[in-house]
């Protein structure tokens, strides 16, 4: 998805705090060209915690010359396989939460209600990737 095709509408939260994240501009640079993507943040300035549309959740680790993408969360649409956002939160109940599609008109979501897990477990496995 082009940085237009993405869903006005996209709202993702930080999973770690729960908080609405912002709209970044990401570039990647190589010997020839520069490429923009658009991508979003959470605000805390103590946290790097990233969302893209094609990777899903991500963390920045380094400075702007030697940076590393680490530990993508991925949990992926019923629908159509692509990256979903965590888009609420129960208020009572922090464990359980609504993932949505974020691509435009896609009705994809999934209500998960987390426990401390073992990250071998293969029905696990199935919602998350750690690399």
């Amino acid at each position: 998805m082009t940085m237009a095709k993405m869903g006005k509408d996209l709202r993702p939260l930080c999973y770690e705090h729960y908080i609405a994240m912002k709209p970044v501009q990401l570039e990647n640079s190589t010997h020839t060209f520069t490429t923009h993507s658009l991508a979003y943040a959470c605000p805390l300035s103590d946290c790097f915690i990233f969302f893209a549309d094609n990777t899903g959740y991500f963390s920045v680790e380094g400075d702007e010359q030697q940076s590393k993408q680490t530990g993508v969360l991925r949990v992926t649409c019923p629908q159509d396989g692509l990256p979903m956002y965590l888009a609420e939160v129960h208020p009572q109940k922090k464990n359980l939460r609504l993932w949505r599609c974020g691509k435009p008109n896609c009705k994809g979501h999934r209500a998960i209600e987390e426990y401390i897990f073992d990250p071998q477990d293969a029905s696990v496995q199935q919602y998350f990737r750690t690399n």
